[in-house]
């Protein structure tokens, strides 16, 4: 044994060593390892292997054990605290390439969903929070409309639907910005499905001014009704307002029932999706979208 700042004695061994596979006789396993002692008599280099194991060996189980979800879990906190939306893949990409093992697809998953949950809390409890989040907000920003809808399932209370709108918001709508609305929906792609809709005004500088948010299940006509009456109650009739939205009879209807007496539009982008099933041509690319952004009578009518 070697006192510190000493070299270690390498003089018992001997000046190189070979390690074979215990299969060399049976299956003639060509495996092996070199080790040799270098010139400075301190340092022991071990060579390249240049066979891997064709023995019984390789056959045994590609499984694991050690690694499990917990420790997986430990693993990928620190990749999703900087990127909550990686996925599963990708993780299970990311591990083999740290620590050299293949993990089956199903418990890098679990093991995320374990990480998930600690970090950010579990998808179950979410629903209770939404209630602290509502009070939270009418607390620090009175004026704001949280409306979270719920219904009962055998005796338990069960998210519906959510409208959300901050006051300041409202306020610059109304105050600064032009009496226009966008509205639409998204896919929500979560562990959870339905629609993000949205309410989008435009600002001074034509960027997109937030309005108002709901969460929705589908594009139904209850669902657009109910979103259209919450936003009612926040924004009032402006006068002059207008209201773009795609071809969707549901979303139309919400307008034409809760808004009778704004001007209703439809979305340019479905128009021109819709031209392209007929039009096609020099003529269509040329003038169709110009005519679409002219801002006077003259250039208008002349695309």
């Amino acid at each position: 044994m070697a006192t510190p700042g000493q070299s270690p004695d390498t003089s018992w061994l001997p000046a190189g060593l070979r390690a074979c596979c215990s299969r060399k006789e049976e299956e003639g396993c060509r495996w092996r390892l070199h080790a040799s002692i270098m010139k400075d008599n301190t340092t022991i280099k071990v060579k390249k292997n240049p066979h891997r194991h064709t023995c019984t060996s390789t056959r045994r189980s590609k499984n694991v054990k050690n690694a499990t979800k917990f420790w997986i879990c430990e693993q990928v906190k620190d990749w999703l605290i900087e990127d909550s939306r990686v996925e599963a893949k990708e993780l299970q990409w990311r591990i083999k390439d740290k620590h050299k093992v293949q993990l089956p697809y199903s418990r890098v998953f679990a093991g995320m969903r374990l990480a998930q949950t600690e970090l950010f809390g579990s998808w179950d409890s979410s629903f209770d929070n939404l209630f602290r989040f509502k009070k939270e907000v009418e607390r620090s920003c009175p004026g704001s409309s949280v409306v979270i809808d719920h219904h009962t399932v055998n005796g338990k209370i069960r998210f519906n639907r959510l409208f959300f709108a901050m006051k300041p918001c409202i306020d610059g709508f109304l105050n600064g910005c032009r009496p226009y609305l966008a509205i639409d929906s998204t896919f929500l792609t979560g562990r959870f499905r339905g629609q993000l809709a949205c309410a989008v005004a435009v600002d001074g500088h034509n960027w997109m001014y937030p309005v108002a948010v709901g969460v929705i299940d589908s594009e139904t006509n209850e669902n657009w009704s109910w979103f259209m009456h919450r936003l009612r109650d926040v924004i009032g009739t402006p006068e002059g307002l207008a209201i773009c939205t795609d071809a969707g009879a549901a979303v139309m209807e919400g307008v034409k029932e809760v808004f009778p007496t704004a001007e209703h539009r439809e979305c340019m982008l479905h128009l021109v999706m819709n031209f392209k099933k007929r039009y096609t041509g020099k003529i269509f690319d040329d003038h169709l979208w110009a005519a679409a952004y002219s801002w006077s009578p003259y250039f208008f009518e002349k695309h």
